[in-house]
Formats: C-alpha cells, sequence, structure tokens
C-alpha cells in the first residue's frame, strides 16, 4: 500500500475511515491523497438553497476539512496531498484514485453532517460498484 485516496467529509464516518488508516498503515511510508468535493451550484438549486443561504465559499470549507485531516494523517507519518474538487463525491473519489493510480481507496460507511448533507446518491454504493481499486469502507466506531 503505497497510495492511497481517503474520501472525507467532516463527517464521523470520514473520521473513522482517518483513525482506521492511521491504524492500518502508520508507518507504511504511503502517500495519502485526501479528497473532498463540494456542490456545484446546480445541486444546490435542487435541494432547495437559495443564492442567500448557500455558504460563500464551499471550496474553502472543503480546504478546512482537508487541513484538519492533513494534520492527524501527517502526524502518523503518512505523506499528504489534499484535492478539493466540485462535484458528486463518488465521482471525485474515482477520478482522483485514478489520476494517482491508487492502491486503495478507504471511505467511511456514511455520514450526515459537513459537506456530505449535499451528496446524490449513496457514495459508497457508487464506489463498490466503480471503483478503479481496493475499497475499504469503515463503520463507525
Amino acid at each position: 500500500m503505497k497510495t492511497v485516496v481517503l474520501g472525507t467529509d467532516g463527517s464521523q464516518g470520514a473520521e473513522s475511515a482517518v483513525r482506521k488508516l492511521i491504524e492500518l498503515g502508520s508507518g507504511s511510508g504511503a502517500t495519502v491523497h485526501l479528497v473532498c468535493a463540494y456542490p456545484v451550484p446546480s445541486a444546490l438549486e435542487r435541494i432547495g438553497m437559495t443564492a442567500r443561504q448557500e455558504p460563500t465559499d464551499l471550496r474553502g470549507v472543503a480546504y478546512d476539512v482537508l487541513a484538519r485531516d492533513e494534520r492527524r494523517l501527517a502526524d502518523a507519518g503518512f505523506s499528504v496531498e489534499k484535492h478539493a474538487r466540485e462535484g458528486e463525491p463518488a465521482n471525485a473519489i474515482i477520478d482522483v484514485a485514478g489520476d494517482v493510480k491508487a492502491d486503495l481507496i478507504v471511505v467511511g460507511a456514511r455520514g450526515t453532517t459537513g459537506l456530505r448533507r449535499f451528496r446524490i446518491g449513496g457514495v459508497t454504493s457508487k464506489l463498490s460498484h466503480n471503483s478503479p481499486t481496493s475499497l475499504l469502507i469503515v463503520h463507525d466506531e
């Protein structure tokens, strides 16, 4: 395991995925590509948010989530690269995994907070059917 993609959104499920990756891969020298997706404006409209309700900088919110997880993973000895991607989370994770030729994708089983509330469809379900590599789905601890 040299190249890992970890999907994060700030939820409890994502936190469990970070903890599990640290437990399994600490000291491995692996590079972790953290991926956090944020919605496109049309996705916000589909769930009934108006422009006034829209957060001012969704990309910035994604980078805040990534920065928190980056610190934890770096402290555990991983090399970390961050990817804030506009769009649907499963697609963002699959795209990054393909781009970096990942050995493994790690995600939490579910989440209902943070940016994940904007998702369309089940992220883990989409990943289980379309992942270009091995997939570890971590259930909440």
